[in-house]
């Protein structure tokens, strides 16, 4: 019964990632509240707008060099998809302390006016968190009261993935590359409340990014996510759906540091799935959907995200 409590507990710490899922990092409720987990998880994010393509050409690859001017050009559709399959572990090191490390493998595709003209596979950006548990309330009584669990983190990103992609010798556009080429900074935030069956949470990440050793610098991002959540099922076998909304904002990116004003802005989502528990084993599924799109001209609008995931205790502590 404390496990199920205790994984409860963490259901509502909700799912996070920075401004694209190439340099974002995405954070999962774990059920971990007193046990260390290992996890797979799947996350895919589909974007779709127009460009400008110079009639001349047959194919565009970097969106980041301006506009067309002064030759003949039409205006075609793009399509960019980033698949990620992440190998992640959440160790409890410490009666406070969780140490959270991730190795992902990614896929970043485009299309231009239906033409592929990228499909890249390789290993991606690895990060590792330092969590620190400030709060965490006990269940003591049949009917407890509000349980509140508040988690503090600090970690680092490194760059093992390309960000040197190309197509007919042109550099493709960092969202689409399979890493950023820096080292990045992390913080977290994520508090949850629980009463009875019903609960519900907030949680933000904070991404402040340096430049890769081109001069390129990925804008600093926010993001952050509220869902309310209820249980249903015993303490064999139970799941929760979820609901709420999800936002992430990102500052404009840098050239040798001066601002790119064509990148950078704020996307809103709506956010709903269900999470799964079934002895060792948690399950969980959520789908995003863009309510709005406020972003810089070279940025392809996302239209959606769907995050999967399963998780395994390796202990019962």
């Amino acid at each position: 019964m404390t496990r199920i409590l205790a994984a409860w507990l963490s259901l509502c710490l909700p799912f996070v990632a920075d401004a694209c899922d190439v340099c974002g990092i995405f954070l999962g409720v774990q059920p971990n509240d007193r046990r260390s987990t290992i996890g797979l998880f799947y996350r895919s994010r589909v974007m779709e707008g127009t460009t400008q393509l110079p009639l001349t050409s047959h194919l565009l690859t970097a969106k980041h060099g301006g506009q067309v001017h002064d030759v003949p050009h039409e205006v075609v559709p793009m399509m960019e998809v980033v698949n990620v399959v992440e190998l992640r572990a959440d160790l409890r090191i410490r009666q406070r302390f969780f140490l959270l490390a991730s190795v992902p493998f990614t896929n970043t595709y485009r299309s231009v006016n239906n033409y592929q003209v990228l499909d890249a596979y390789g290993v991606g950006d690895a990060f590792a968190m330092l969590r620190y548990q400030l709060v965490n309330t006990k269940c003591k009584t049949e009917v407890p009261p509000f349980v509140h669990r508040l988690l503090f983190g600090a970690g680092v990103k490194a760059p093992l993935g390309r960000n040197d992609l190309r197509v007919d010798d042109e550099l493709v556009s960092p969202d689409v590359q399979l890493g950023t080429g820096s080292w990045d900074a992390l913080v977290s935030l994520e508090y949850s409340v629980r009463h009875g069956r019903t609960g519900g949470g907030v949680s933000a990440l904070a991404r402040f990014n340096n430049a890769n050793p081109a001069g390129y610098q990925l804008g600093h991002g926010f993001s952050t996510t509220a869902e309310v959540f209820h249980r249903i099922g015993n303490d064999t076998l139970s799941f929760a759906p979820a609901i709420g909304g999800y936002a992430e904002w990102m500052a404009h990116d840098k050239v040798q540091g001066a601002a790119d004003h064509g990148t950078g802005g704020t996307t809103v989502f709506s956010h709903t799935g269900v999470r799964v528990w079934w002895k060792r084993l948690s399950f969980s599924a959520y789908y995003q959907h863009a309510l709005l799109n406020n972003e810089g001209e070279f940025i392809t609008p996302t239209r959606q995200r769907v995050v999967a995931g399963v998780t395994f205790n390796i202990n019962n502590n």
